[in-house]
């Protein structure tokens, strides 16, 4: 599980909102997916969906710290990002406050401080 989260408060991001999975569907699809690797013997290359909704949890807190204030206008969305020699995954969090949005990742995004 990834500890160590970047949040990014920025300006609201109003379009392309159904092009992302949401995080219970993208729980749902690492459910799946994680139990057939189970069933069928192969080591799982993704988290399991305790360890993912373990980090949702943890990406919600870090976007309260920074501000969130869990009133959404947006169902919470799932992103991922290459990294070495796999993908990783952040949050993006929609405030109904003013449409601010929260980026929570693993990943350094500089660009998103401008």
């Amino acid at each position: 599980m990834t500890t160590n989260w970047n949040v990014y408060k920025i300006s609201p991001i109003d379009h392309g909102w159904p092009y992302l999975k949401t995080v219970s569907e993208t729980a749902r699809m690492i459910g799946g997916n994680w139990a057939e690797a189970e069933i069928n013997s192969l080591v799982a290359d993704q988290p399991s969906v305790e360890e993912f909704l373990e980090s949702y949890h943890v990406a919600l807190e870090a976007a309260v710290a920074a501000g969130y204030d869990g009133i959404k206008r947006n169902d919470p969305v799932v992103f991922w990002l290459p990294d070495t020699l796999m993908f990783s995954y952040g949050f993006v969090f929609k405030s109904d406050h003013g449409g601010v949005t929260y980026v929570v990742t693993p990943n350094s995004l500089p660009w998103l401080n401008a």
